[in-house]
């Protein structure tokens, strides 16, 4: 079971939704009354696998976790609780009230449908829905439809019926993991004063540094020596405590290292037997690589190594990073230990097997860069839905940074914000329909438009070529479509230049001032503008030297010569409206006749399909001929960019009817052609970037070898530099082969033995040295041909 909608009344920031009382033809139900009048409940969506909530500071997203849970437990529905600038917050007898919480639940297993029809003595199969209700201090009930008559529930059923909802498990984001972990708490002892550093080290202070010499002076300060001694931290809900377990459960419930393990560490620590000791940990330090697979998880460095270290009495987590150095927590960034907490949570957490979840997350970004949000993203869709397909969970999380938005996945996102007044907390509609505006004021920046933000950057002419590129992907993704053929919106950056003449400077800005270079893309449309652009960034700028390959910049025209798609013979493709079926073009013209206009429907119906094709005459510009089909018959403008919104509204509309439109597949298949092209070009800017990259600093190790080093070095000196060559290579196909020379040029040498001697045959050495950045080049040659 699933659940699909929250209700919220009269809770802390959640007045009611005064937005619907408003409203002119909304449906008042019976349920929603309160004292005899219509209050309807604030009303939260949720997605089925993840909801984002996304709000400004005190706008009461945390709220919603609360509601969330109370609903599921039935604890917390307390009258302290219930909204201060509701008309109903009052102290007179008999008049003081409690909050109301609500939930509609799917049912989308046979299991939990075959159950609660025992529980309700009515039939409910796969896919049918109910609400329940906890109304304050009345009695809850249940509701089968829209307008049922409430069906109250005894508490014997209310508790069968939450035995079967989703299980609510709300993951603690104020705990990191520690720095220090004492040995005897791992082998399931209490630690004592001895085995915890702080108070080791306190008793040491006032006994060496306070000058305590003489029998009278320890009685003297007794008590200072008993409260340092007895002062342990023992609580397991303070912050060391919980610290504390959460190292405890990584290596224990997570690792599966043997309790019994610590204790044969702590007794061959005790008896100085250190081979006994570096054998264990380093067992430990296997079994925390082999369970934890940070590689796959943590993308700012694809060696990065958690591990343990023995000290006195405690276990020290350290890493080790690409450099091949080890650093303590302390050294390292908070966001590092914040992530690895929330990471070794949700494997610790032991998720129920007779029925589905929600994790609540509040706040997960507070420590967390904004690379490290992105790799949090991606293990909260790992766990909403494990790629084996064993489970269907949901999570829900509250957040106000732009880097915790899934942008391939708008439809997951839900603004609140705080009315004026006694409005209270509401949530905004159709927030990402409108071009992410509502997240300007939550979020504080434009996350649709703020440029190079991802790791590459496509950059296009207008906003309407933005929100068709954004919107199409985000649909051929959530509709099955290939990664690789979509574009990765938490990762591609879509900059809208606002004219193909602003493209070639916004291309220098990103790409022609520093050494390090994101990979960038350009679509252009096939216009005069637009083939102007293409020549301004073939000269380059000041210097004549081109900022971008010209292979990355791709003109709509030419691209469409040679593609497969399903256009009209009397259309032109110039520009990405031209791929939008001439029925969608209508469609979506109506509906923003509608909305702009405000025409109703019979009046906006009046464009037909044959006046676009009559204005395209024999061959044309769709856009430009569906714009004066638009003014002859409305007598108004059609703005481009609400066209294009208009178009992924209709085109997510359509995608969920049966049967589905023709003309939808259509329009898939255009877009879906143009985007692969534009994926595949960004790919291939970002290996021809990361190559770059890697050639440059190969190079200048080798030229600097060769600067200082013209005669001869020691070993020692020759080991450290293909030890820099090593750490210079990245992960992909082409560092195998310099790796192996490097590999070749240690053992030819012999420069792992008496590193002060000098290296023998150093011109040969030299050449080796000097081979290495041409590699890869050479084994494309012995790829594709004999090299004579």
């Amino acid at each position: 079971m699933r659940m699909t909608k929250l209700y919220v009344r009269f809770y802390k920031s959640f007045n009611y939704n005064y937005e619907r009382k408003a409203a002119p033809n909304a449906t008042r139900r019976e349920w929603e009354d309160f004292e005899g009048r219509w209050f309807p409940h604030v009303t939260v969506e949720l997605d089925p696998s993840i909801t984002a909530i996304v709000g400004a500071n005190e706008s009461g997203k945390s709220h919603l976790l609360d509601a969330i849970e109370i609903l599921a437990s039935g604890d917390g529905i307390e009258r302290g609780n219930f909204c201060r600038y509701s008309e109903f917050y009052s102290v007179a007898k008999n008049q003081m009230h409690s909050p109301e919480f609500g939930g509609e639940f799917e049912i989308i297993s046979e299991a939990a449908g075959n159950a609660l029809t025992d529980v309700l003595s009515r039939p409910l199969r796969l896919g049918d829905r109910f609400r329940l209700f906890r109304p304050g201090s009345g009695q809850p009930f249940i509701l089968y439809g829209e307008g049922d008559t409430p069906t109250p529930v005894t508490p014997a059923v209310l508790a069968a019926v939450c035995g079967a909802l989703p299980q609510v498990y709300r993951l603690d984001t104020g705990v990191a993991l520690p720095d220090s972990i004492p040995i005897s708490y791992l082998a399931g002892r209490a630690p004592t004063w001895l085995q915890q550093r702080e108070q080791r080290a306190s008793l040491w202070d006032l006994i060496f540094g306070g000058g305590i010499t003489t029998p009278n002076q320890v009685t003297e300060h007794a008590s200072e020596i008993l409260s340092i001694i007895n002062g342990g931290d023992a609580d397991p809900n303070s912050a060391t405590g919980k610290q504390r377990e959460l190292g405890r459960k990584l290596l224990i419930d997570v690792c599966g290292i043997d309790q019994r393990a610590f204790d044969d560490l702590a007794g061959a620590m005790k008896e100085g037997h250190e081979g006994q000791v570096n054998g264990l940990i380093q067992r430990m330090n296997n079994e925390i690589a082999r369970n934890l697979n940070l590689a796959r998880w943590w993308t700012q460095d694809r060696e990065f190594k958690l591990l343990l270290s023995p000290r006195e009495h405690e276990l020290c987590f350290t890493i080790r990073d690409r450099t091949d150095t080890d650093y303590s927590f302390q050294e390292r960034s908070r966001g590092l230990q914040y992530f690895l907490s929330y990471y070794v949570q949700l494997l610790a957490h032991q998720r129920p097997t007779d029925r589905h979840e929600i994790l609540l997350m509040d706040e997960p970004d507070a420590y967390l860069s904004s690379s490290g949000q992105q790799d949090l993203l991606r293990i909260l869709e790992q766990y909403a839905q494990p790629e084996d397909g064993s489970r269907r969970d949901q999570v829900v999380y509250v957040t106000h940074s732009p880097f915790l938005i899934n942008r391939n996945a708008a439809h997951r996102i839900r603004v609140i914000e705080k009315g004026r007044e006694d409005e209270g907390t509401r949530v905004v509609r159709d927030a990402t329909k409108n071009h992410y505006e509502p997240l300007r004021t939550s979020l504080g920046s434009f996350v649709a438009e703020t440029a190079f933000i991802g790791g590459s950057n496509l950059f296009v002419e207008g906003l309407a070529d933005q929100v068709l590129l954004a919107g199409m992907s985000s649909l051929l993704r959530g509709d099955g479509g290939s990664f690789l053929r979509t574009l990765d919106l938490n990762e591609v950056t879509i900059v809208p230049a606002g004219s193909a003449s602003s493209i070639p400077y916004l291309v220098y800005l990103a790409r022609g001032r520093d050494q390090v270079r994101p990979p960038c893309a350009v679509l252009l449309d096939g216009d005069a503008a637009g083939i102007d652009a293409q020549k301004t960034l073939r000269r380059g700028g000041a210097r004549q030297k081109p900022v971008i390959d010209d292979k990355f910049v791709i003109r709509v025209d030419t691209w469409a010569a040679d593609a497969a798609l399903t256009i009209p013979a009397n259309v032109t493709v110039e520009e990405a409206e031209d791929l939008v079926p001439p029925a969608v073009a209508v469609e979506a013209a109506r509906a923003y006749a509608r909305r702009f206009l405000d025409l109703s429907a019979n009046d906006a119906d009046k464009l037909q399909e044959s006046d676009l094709i009559a204005a395209l005459g024999t061959s044309g510009s769709l856009w430009d001929s569906l714009a004066e089909a638009f003014t002859a018959c409305f007598d108004g403008h059609i703005d481009k960019v609400g066209f294009a919104k208009e178009v992924i509204t209709w085109a997510h509309a359509a995608q969920a009817s049966t049967p589905r439109p023709s003309a939808l597949e259509h329009l898939r298949a255009n877009f879906a052609a143009l985007i692969a092209h534009v994926a595949l070009m960004l790919r291939a800017a970002a290996e021809q970037e990361a190559a770059s990259r890697r050639d440059n600093r190969l190079r200048r190790l080798v030229n600097g070898f060769l600067q200082d080093h013209p005669t001869g070095l020691r070993r020692e000196q020759a080991l450290q530099l293909l030890e820099d060559i090593t750490f210079a290579l990245d992960d992909s196909g082409a560092s195998d082969q310099p790796r192996l020379v490097v590999a070749q040029l240690r053992r030819d040498h012999k420069l792992d033995s008496d590193p002060m001697e000098q290296v023998p045959d150093f011109e040969k050495f030299t050449d080796g040295v000097k081979s290495i950045p041409y590699q890869q080049r050479l084994h494309d040659q012995h790829e594709g041909a004999t090299v004579s």
